[in-house]
């Protein structure tokens, strides 16, 4: 049994705990559309509102996404609980899919170049040592490693700025069976520097020194990102950033 509430959606029925990830819950369910992903967000109400808003738009404009399933009464979300509907596919596989997954982020980062900032969220070239952004908080990161991070984002004050999905790994893009790319769990998404979505895909989309910096730029994110919430995750990102001390 589950303490999970979707009274809101009377025909939804939850089944099984997604096993998996440090920050979301997420059940799979039935519904009178089909299998659905039911998630206890923990974004504030205007922050997941920001979310729900986008996934709207990103469907309009032609993107496989999870899109809210609307409660019994037209809202897009109760209590924090989001019902999703589900995308099946595989992950990436190749060469070849992890290039429909670059061009669907490339068409992402260049359809959404307008949007406002989700609330609560900056980029990282505006962060600054006591700043907050998704789950990073500046503040609670030592002073050496606040300023590595920082001397990081700002070498990425060149590049472009659109949504971006914030973590499109393995885990979070389906493959389906008629060549589309599914966009999953975009809890970390925002407006932000594009490359942190290009960094570490399955292939290099980016030119050499491009790719460079944007790696570093993930791992300084990554850093910031889980410093409270995966402390031993983020330690091994951001030593990333340090150069080996040579051996003795």
């Amino acid at each position: 049994m589950t303490n999970l509430d979707t009274s809101a959606w009377s025909d939804v029925r939850v089944e099984s705990r997604v096993e998996g990830g440090h920050r979301n819950e997420v059940w799979t369910g039935m519904s009178r559309v089909g299998r659905v992903a039911i998630r206890r967000s923990r974004r504030s109400t205007d922050s997941l509102a920001w979310e729900l808003e986008l996934l709207t738009a990103l469907n309009a404009n032609g993107f496989l996404v999870p899109a809210p399933l609307l409660t019994d009464d037209g809202r897009s979300s109760a209590d924090g609980i989001v019902v999703q509907r589900w995308i099946d596919g595989t992950p990436p596989r190749g060469a070849s899919d992890w290039e429909l997954v670059a061009t669907e982020l490339h068409r992402l980062h260049t359809c959404f170049t307008a949007n406002r900032q989700r609330p609560g969220c900056k980029t990282i070239t505006e962060l600054n040592r006591s700043s907050r952004s998704v789950d990073a908080d500046m503040s609670t990161l030592p002073d050496d490693a606040a300023t590595d991070v920082l001397a990081v984002f700002a070498t990425m004050s060149q590049v472009a700025i659109s949504v971006v999905h914030g973590d499109p790994g393995p885990s979070n893009l389906r493959i389906t069976a008629d060549g589309r790319v599914g966009l999953l769990d975009w809890d970390e998404s925002r407006v932000d520097v594009v490359h942190l979505d290009l960094a570490n895909l399955g292939i290099q989309v980016l030119r050499q020194d491009e790719h460079q910096r944007a790696v570093r730029c993930a791992d300084a994110w990554e850093a910031a990102n889980a410093w409270t919430a995966e402390p031993s995750y983020a330690r091994q990102r951001l030593a990333h950033l340090r150069p080996t001390p040579p051996a003795t």
